[in-house]
């Protein structure tokens, strides 16, 4: 049976969060509950990549450059603590909420514009969303409908991400192909498994807009670096590699 042992937003508190997932009594985890949360988590999900590629574009067209996305990125990380620490606001959750998806689609123009200066690149990064989409739409049929736990998972994909991100600060030293390529099956793999957690847990958490708006958030970030990824991937194998 489920056990919502991490039971707060962003991967189990990560950010030190003040509010807890409020879930169902088993007796009352009906269908149509779930139903209904899982229709505003994807709402708010459409709605923040909606904001996340009006970011992108207006990022493109002004031409940001590298070191002005990552001050934009470091803002967004600003606005996501706040939106942990006041998710419970009405309102303002939701600002918070598209505001934090816009910055990241913004922080990404400089990436995006370079796959996009190029149809070779260009188609790369069609496939990589053809790809990330499959995926997901997968995984989540999967965690959905499949009766295994996965509420243990989160414990071992932090730790995972952790790794991750150790591993990714000693490539900008290396800038080893190789090593690169690891990073990016390692990464696929990890946030491939958030996918599992975060669905599996939306059939077990009631309906309330803090909890949609927690879990919108959360699986945007999931699929986001799943996207990241994979286009790392596809472009080491197929493109020589591209350095975030």
């Amino acid at each position: 049976m489920y056990n919502p042992r991490r039971n707060s937003p962003f991967g189990g508190g990560a950010f030190g969060s003040r509010y807890q997932y409020q879930t169902l009594p088993y007796e009352f985890q009906a269908a149509d509950v779930r139903s209904s949360l899982i229709g505003k988590v994807m709402g708010l999900l459409a709605f923040s990549f909606l904001f996340a590629s009006i970011g992108t574009f207006v990022g493109i067209q002004i031409h940001l450059s590298p070191g002005v996305s990552l001050l934009i990125a470091l803002a967004g990380l600003v606005v996501l603590i706040a939106l942990n620490f006041l998710i419970q606001r009405p309102g303002i959750n939701l600002v918070l909420l598209y505001l934090f998806t816009f910055l990241e689609g913004m922080s990404l123009a400089p990436l995006i514009g370079y796959y996009l200066g190029d149809p070779t690149r260009g188609a790369i990064l069609g496939e990589a969303f053809v790809i990330t989409a499959a995926t997901a739409f997968g995984l989540a049929a999967y965690a959905w409908t499949t009766k295994r736990d996965f509420s243990r998972l989160g414990d071992y994909l932090f730790f995972g991400l952790i790794l991750l991100l150790v591993a990714s600060i000693i490539n900008i030293f290396f800038q080893a192909t190789l090593f690169q390529l690891i990073i990016a099956v390692v990464g696929v793999a990890i946030f491939s498994g958030y996918v599992l957690f975060y669905v599996q847990r939306a059939k077990y958490m009631a309906d309330t807009l803090p909890n949609a708006i927690g879990l919108a958030v959360s699986l945007f970030i999931t699929l986001l670096n799943l996207f990241l990824y994979i286009l790392e991937l596809l472009s080491i194998l197929q493109g020589g590699g591209r350095r975030r």
